[in-house]
């Protein structure tokens, strides 16, 4: 389940954050907010919360506290490797859970545009520490090649579509009103 639900919610964290990107590259306009980029979105929200719900069950038999502190006599790489990857789990699913709880209109209309997108831009900030957390695990659980391939291609894929839209809106004709 665990597992599952990490691929599940990178693949829908991958495809809401190429959306923008891809209005640009195809000369569409971009607006704020989609309802399709919203739902994927919230449903990239829903399965890391199930993902660390899962997650947690799978290592310390319980002990909550055992991921996120680092005992006084091992502080090797698997260590430290184990707590980093854990603590950045825990602010994805925290900023995932702030994104899912203003993904309305109601909220957009609240915070008004400019509040709303600069809390919605925490999203890149989820997607680097999702990425980090999950190479973590990677090497951590000696994964095999080919999850390792999959998830380094959802990392490679964000980051050219990221890449692609920074330099189209950067070209993009400045628009003038009429």
């Amino acid at each position: 389940m665990s597992f599952a639900t990490a691929y599940a919610g990178l693949a829908l964290l991958v495809a809401a954050l190429a959306i923008g990107p891809l209005n640009l590259l195809r000369r569409r306009p971009n607006p704020t907010s989609t309802d399709l980029r919203r739902d994927i979105g919230i449903w990239a929200g829903v399965f890391g919360i199930v993902h660390t719900i899962a997650g947690l069950q799978v290592h310390m038999h319980g002990e909550l506290l055992r991921y996120f502190l680092i005992g006084s006599a091992a502080r090797n790489f698997d260590t430290l490797g184990f707590v980093t990857a854990n603590w950045l789990g825990l602010l994805s699913v925290l900023l995932l859970g702030v994104l899912v709880s203003i993904s309305s209109d109601a909220a957009l209309r609240v915070l008004g545009k400019e509040k709303w997108k600069f809390v919605q831009r925490s999203a890149y900030l989820v997607i680097v520490a999702v990425v980090v957390h999950g190479a973590l695990y990677q090497i951590l659980e000696k994964r095999r090649w080919f999850p390792a391939l999959i998830f380094s291609l959802l990392a490679i894929v964000v980051a050219v579509f990221q890449w692609a839209g920074a330099n189209a809106h950067r070209k993009r004709p400045l628009q003038h009103p009429d």
